[in-house]
């Protein structure tokens, strides 16, 4: 039997303690597929969805592991990959391996492989992956569920780090910093400086807010007479 972890929100944990893990309908996500990762002996590959699951909006992020047969047939895929379909077993196995590369390297490695970039074979990378179930896991194949460090994986995408963010409005609305990142690009825009990221999508009281604070600027100070 292979073990697999389902990230969900706290808030989901009463409704699958009663009836299994059912299939979401999301925005982005199959309504068709239970989504997970096989349980292996690095901890932060198997949970590393987890921060960018709480940034999705999810809150307080818990584990849900359970236990399906060896050679039952799931779909494992990168993150922005075409799904390979496998055994349960093969899955498991597949991870194992790839957690024992160094992660840094392997992205180097993805990036530069024509048949990663082609989706002709998966990354060598242990981050972004996903395995995908096409049914519904029943209350018995639940084994047990924790509250799971909140710090753990990545946001936004394997090795974001460091790189600029993305810049549509549009698609980051209502994600944790989105505002603030705003803010600093009009007042790099009312000081005159050239701002080092571009946000599309931005509404008119943006650019109303970048000519207030420019008049400000512009403005001759008073001083105060005491």
């Amino acid at each position: 039997m292979a073990t697999f972890v389902h990230l969900t929100s706290h808030r989901n944990l009463p409704g699958i303690r009663r009836g299994g893990i059912a299939f979401v309908k999301r925005d982005g996500w199959r309504p068709d597929r239970i989504y997970a990762l096989p349980v292996t002996r690095e901890f932060n590959i198997a949970h590393q969805w987890l921060r960018e699951l709480r940034r999705m909006g999810g809150g307080t992020i818990a584990g849900v592991y359970f236990r399906i047969p060896d050679d039952e047939m799931v779909e494992v895929s990168h993150y922005n990959g075409a799904p390979v379909a496998m055994r349960a077993a093969e899955a498991v196995a597949l991870m194992l391996a790839a957690e024992q590369r160094d992660p840094v390297a392997a992205r180097v490695a993805d990036k530069v492989s024509k048949a990663v970039q082609r989706s002709r074979a998966l990354p060598s990378s242990p981050e972004g992956f996903q395995v995908t179930i096409s049914r519904p896991i029943a209350k018995s194949e639940i084994l047990r569920f924790k509250m799971l460090p909140q710090v753990t994986g990545w946001r936004y995408m394997p090795g974001a780090n460091g790189m600029t963010p993305c810049g549509c409005i549009c698609c980051m609305k209502g994600s944790f910093g989105i505002r603030k990142l705003e803010r600093r690009l009009e007042a790099d825009e009312a000081a005159g400086r050239t701002p080092k990221f571009q946000l599309f999508g931005r509404e008119e009281k943006s650019f109303a807010r970048v000519e207030r604070m420019k008049a400000r600027s512009a403005s001759p100070r008073r001083d105060k007479v005491g």
